[in-house]
C-alpha cells in the first residue's frame, strides 16, 4: 500500500511540474470529452484525475521495465559460452549444438564470427551406426557453389547423410591431401590446375557401393587477409575433432607468430526487455487517448439507445399531469433509487439529467437549465428536446404533448434505423471468423479425402 502511495504522491508531483512549472496548457478537445464522461465534475478535478492516471501508468511501466531488467541481467549471467582460458562450453550428448558470436582480434586483424560449437560426440561404445543415401543426391550437392566438376574454387559439399534416408556416406579422398573431410580446399600453394579422385562411400547396413568423383582443382586467388581467416579456421576445425569428447574445446591461441584474443558478445535480455519498456512508455500517451474516444463513443451509443425511452417516459408523466419539471424530478430519483438498490449501473443520460435537477434545485433558471443539458450532450435529437421544453416553458403552447408523440415517432423510426446499422457492423465482424471456419472444414474434408485414397 505504501509503495501505491508512493506512486500516487509522484504522480501528482509530476502533473503539478508538467502543469505548472512547465505550463503546458491541458488540451480542450480531452477536457471536453472528460466532462461529458464524468458529468457534474469539477474541471480541475478531472485534469489533475487524467493526468495523474497517465503518469501512474508511466511509472508503473517503469518501474515493471527495470525489474524485469535486473532479473534478465542476473539470469544471463550464467549464460555465457566462453571462458577466462580461451575454452568455449560444450553440451552433453543429445544436447545439440550450440552458437555464440566472438570477437577475433591478432595480428592486427579484428573480426567477429558466429561460431557453432558442436555437442560432444559420443565415445566409441555410445555410438550408432548411422545410415545415408544415393548417387543422384551426392551428384546434385557434392560440387556446392562450384559450377562444374571442371573448375573447384570454392569448398565442395561433402554430404554425411541422404535426406529422408537411412544411407550415409563415407568419403575417401585425395592422397595429395588437397580435399579436407569438411569439403574446405587446401590449394593455397597450388600452382597450376590438379586432377583429383574423391570416392564417396554408399553404406547400408553390409552393402557398400563406392562412386568415383573426377575433380579438376584450379589455383586460388586470395589476399591476405582471407589467407589468414582460413588458417584460422582450419585450427579451429582441428581443435574441434581434437578435443570432441572433451567438454570443453579450446579456440586457436596462435596463428602464426601472432597471438589471438578472444571477446564474447552478447545480447542481453536485459537490453530487449529496456527497448520494449521504453517502446511501451511512448505509446501510452495514445493508449490513454483511444480509450477516451472510445468511452465518449460509447457514451453516444447509450445515449441515442436510451432517447425513445426517456421520450415515452415524459409523455406518460405529462399525460398524468405533472409539470416538465416534476417528470424531470420523478424520473432521475427514481433512476437514483434504483441505482442505488443495484439494479442498474451508472447512465450517462440520467447522470446528465440529475446535473440539470440539481442546477435547477441551486437556483438556476429552469429555461436555462434544459439549454445546458441540451448543449452538454451535444447531439441534435437531445437538443430538439430541450429546445420543446424552452419554447413550452416561455410561451406556454398546449400542444407540448402532441410534439412529444411526435418526436418519439421519429426515435423509434432512428432508433429501429440504428439498431439495423449496428446489425451490419456486427455481421461484417463475423465475416472473418466465418471465412477462417470455412476454410478450416475445407482442410479437414481434404484431409480425409486423400487419407481414403
Amino acid at each position: 500500500m505504501k509503495s501505491v502511495k508512493g506512486i500516487d504522491n509522484l504522480a501528482y508531483c509530476l502533473h503539478r511540474f508538467w502543469r505548472l512549472r512547465l505550463h503546458v496548457p491541458f488540451s480542450e478537445g480531452r477536457r471536453k470529452h472528460l466532462q461529458m464522461l464524468r458529468p457534474g465534475s469539477p474541471v480541475k478535478e478531472l485534469e489533475v484525475w487524467d493526468d495523474c492516471r497517465r503518469f501512474q501508468a508511466g511509472l508503473w511501466t517503469v518501474l515493471f521495465t527495470i525489474v524485469l531488467v535486473a532479473i534478465a541481467a542476473f539470469a544471463g549471467q550464467g549464460t555465457k559460452v566462453l571462458t577466462g582460458t580461451g575454452e568455449l562450453k560444450r553440451l552433453e550428448p543429445g544436447g545439440g549444438s550450440r552458437k555464440t558470436e566472438i570477437t577475433v582480434q591478432g595480428g592486427g586483424n579484428r573480426k567477429t564470427i558466429e561460431i557453432e560449437i558442436p555437442e560432444r560426440e559420443y565415445r566409441k561404445e555410445e555410438l550408432a551406426a548411422k545410415l545415408a543415401e544415393g548417387r543422384e543426391y551426392i551428384k546434385k550437392h557434392y560440387l556446392g557453389e562450384n559450377p562444374s566438376a571442371d573448375k573447384i574454387t570454392k569448398p565442395l559439399r561433402l554430404v554425411s547423410t541422404i535426406q529422408d534416408s537411412a544411407v550415409k556416406v563415407r568419403w575417401k579422398l585425395d592422397a595429395a591431401g588437397y580435399v579436407n573431410k569438411d569439403g574446405t580446399l587446401n590449394t593455397d600453394d597450388l600452382k597450376e590446375e590438379t586432377e583429383v579422385t574423391l570416392t564417396a562411400e554408399m553404406v547400408y547396413c553390409d552393402v557398400k557401393e563406392p562412386m568415383m568423383l573426377n575433380l579438376l582443382l584450379c589455383p586460388p586467388n586470395k589476399s591476405r587477409e582471407q589467407r589468414f581467416w582460413e588458417s584460422w579456421e582450419k585450427q579451429w576445425q582441428m581443435e574441434k575433432e581434437n578435443s570432441s569428447q572433451e567438454k570443453r574445446v579450446s579456440l586457436p591461441g596462435r596463428i602464426g607468430n601472432q597471438t589471438m584474443h578472444y571477446s564474447e558478445v552478447n545480447h542481453p535480455l536485459w537490453r530487449r526487455i529496456l527497448l520494449m519498456g521504453i517502446l511501451f512508455s511512448l505509446i501510452l500517451p495514445f493508449l490513454f487517448d483511444y480509450q477516451l474516444e472510445q468511452g465518449v463513443r460509447k457514451r453516444e451509443l447509450q445515449l441515442q439507445q436510451e432517447y425513445p425511452e426517456m421520450i415515452e417516459r415524459f409523455i406518460l408523466l405529462l399525460g398524468a399531469g405533472l409539470t416538465i419539471r416534476g417528470a424531470w424530478q420523478r424520473i432521475t430519483k427514481d433512476y437514483e433509487a434504483r441505482r442505488e438498490c443495484g439494479e442498474i449501473s451508472g447512465h450517462y443520460l440520467y447522470e446528465e439529467m440529475i446535473l440539470t435537477r440539481m442546477e435547477m434545485e441551486n437556483g438556476k433558471n429552469e429555461a436555462a437549465a434544459y439549454q445546458a443539458f441540451g448543449r452538454r450532450i451535444s447531439m441534435l435529437s437531445y437538443m430538439k428536446f430541450s429546445t420543446l421544453l424552452v419554447q413550452n416553458l416561455r410561451k406556454g403552447s398546449d400542444d407540448l404533448l402532441r410534439r412529444m408523440e411526435l418526436e418519439a415517432e421519429d426515435a423509434l423510426r432512428a432508433r429501429r434505423e440504428f439498431a439495423r446499422q449496428l446489425g451490419e457492423e456486427a455481421g461484417t465482424k463475423l465475416l472473418l471468423p466465418m471465412i477462417m471456419m470455412l476454410v478450416v472444414v475445407f482442410a479437414l474434408i481434404m484431409a480425409a479425402a486423400f487419407q481414403s485414397m
